[in-house]
């Protein structure tokens, strides 16, 4: 078994429609830590959801108020696991979003 650190989401503008931010590879992906930012000049809600490789999509965030200007470190996704071929998405027009985590495989 290997863990390996990684930027699973680098860097991401987010989009008013949802859109695939992150998919779990390996036997699992754990997120550590997201960090969403709004730089513009309005707040944004930010929307994340799961769909799990075994079934059914879930909310994870729903439409939380980033504001204007700012940035969020959302404590939904700390510790955040993803097995393999699960799916998170993420909405919010006008955000910027980063995960940080590893990969076990």
């Amino acid at each position: 078994m290997a863990v390996s650190t990684l930027a699973i989401q680098p860097g991401i503008n987010l989009t008013a429609s949802a859109q695939t931010v992150a998919t779990g590879s390996g036997s699992s992906t754990i997120i550590t830590t997201a960090v969403v930012a709004n730089n513009t000049t309005a707040a944004v809600a930010l929307s994340v959801s799961v769909t799990r490789a075994a079934g059914g999509t879930f909310p994870v965030i729903i439409s939380r108020s980033v504001p204007p200007n700012s940035s969020a470190i959302p404590p939904e996704l700390a510790a955040f696991s993803l097995a393999q071929g699960d799916v998170l998405t993420a909405s919010g027009n006008g955000l910027s979003l980063i995960l940080n985590g590893f990969v076990v495989s």
